[in-house]
Order: structure tokens, then C-alpha cells, then sequence
């Protein structure tokens, strides 16, 4: 079975659409931010037009433009009406740098976290324990709108951020 048939059905997914519905109804243009192997992005048909960069070369999908690249030093040609960042934060030594960036590559950022993992839990996450008040504090104001979603026997935190 692959990553993402094990993974889609993960209700913080369900969570991400359900956010974007609300706070993008108009769709326009999406960028997902390290979604290589996830299919999701599929879900978001509203849009127009879809993006996914990720470090490693993401698989071509119908209807969705792929990039292999840094996000760090990737200067897209406009903003997006929606930036995605799901479960990534939490895996990098910078995440404040990379949070910012996001929130002037979307108008609207809808991220995902590990909520309150305890360190050591998994052994990529170097931010762990991440809680609401250390989101914040990345993306260097509060959010918008945030909901801890289950699934299995943990928790992730789901935060909207608006201009």
C-alpha cells in the first residue's frame, strides 16, 4: 500500500478541505508546500489552477503543475489565493523562516502540525512538541482559525491564516 492510500483517509485532511471551502470559496490559484506523495491536492477542484513544489520531484498529476525545488529560495510569479502546508513545519531546524515565507506566498495559509507530540516521538520532527502558542510564534502572528483533529491516537492542529 502506498503513503497516501494508508493516509486518506486521516480526518485533519477532511479538516484542510473543509477550511479551504470556508475561507477560499472562490477558489483561483493553490499552492501545496511539500505534498509530494499526497494526492489531496486533487480534492481542490474549485481552483483553477494547482500547484505542488516539494524538494523532491512531486508525481505528475492531471490538472496540477509539479515543481522539484526549495521552496526557500523558489520566487513564485504571483500570489497564491491559497497556500497549503501540511505537516512540514514540524521537521524543520528553521520553521519561523519558512512559516513567513508561506504567509507572503498565499493570501490565505492553511497548515497542519503534529499538536503536542512528545519529543522523540518520531524522530524527524525537530519541533516537537508543537503547541498553538509555538505556531504563533513562527508565523509571528495569531491565527484566524485553528482545530485539533484527531486521528488514531493523535492529535494535529489545523491553523488558517488571513491577511
Amino acid at each position: 500500500m502506498s503513503y497516501w492510500q494508508d493516509r486518506q483517509g486521516m480526518r485533519y485532511y477532511h479538516q484542510v478541505l473543509a477550511f479551504a471551502r470556508q475561507y477560499a470559496p472562490a477558489g483561483g490559484s493553490v499552492v501545496d508546500v511539500g505534498g509530494r506523495d499526497c494526492e489531496y491536492i486533487q480534492w481542490f477542484d474549485w481552483f483553477g489552477r494547482k500547484v505542488v513544489i516539494d524538494l523532491k520531484p512531486p508525481p505528475a498529476r492531471l490538472g496540477v503543475e509539479t515543481l522539484a525545488g526549495d521552496f526557500m529560495s523558489w520566487q513564485p510569479e504571483a500570489r497564491f489565493d491559497l497556500a497549503l502546508c501540511l505537516q512540514v513545519l514540524e521537521h524543520l531546524p528553521e520553521p519561523g523562516l519558512f512559516c513567513r515565507k508561506l504567509l507572503d506566498t498565499g493570501r490565505i495559509v492553511i497548515v497542519s502540525v503534529p499538536y503536542r507530540w512528545p519529543q522523540g516521538l518520531c524522530k524527524y520532527h525537530v519541533q516537537d512538541p508543537v503547541d498553538r502558542a509555538k505556531l504563533q510564534g513562527w508565523a509571528g502572528r495569531p491565527p484566524r482559525d485553528t482545530a485539533v483533529v484527531r486521528d488514531g491516537n493523535r492529535d494535529r492542529l489545523v491553523a488558517v491564516f488571513l491577511p
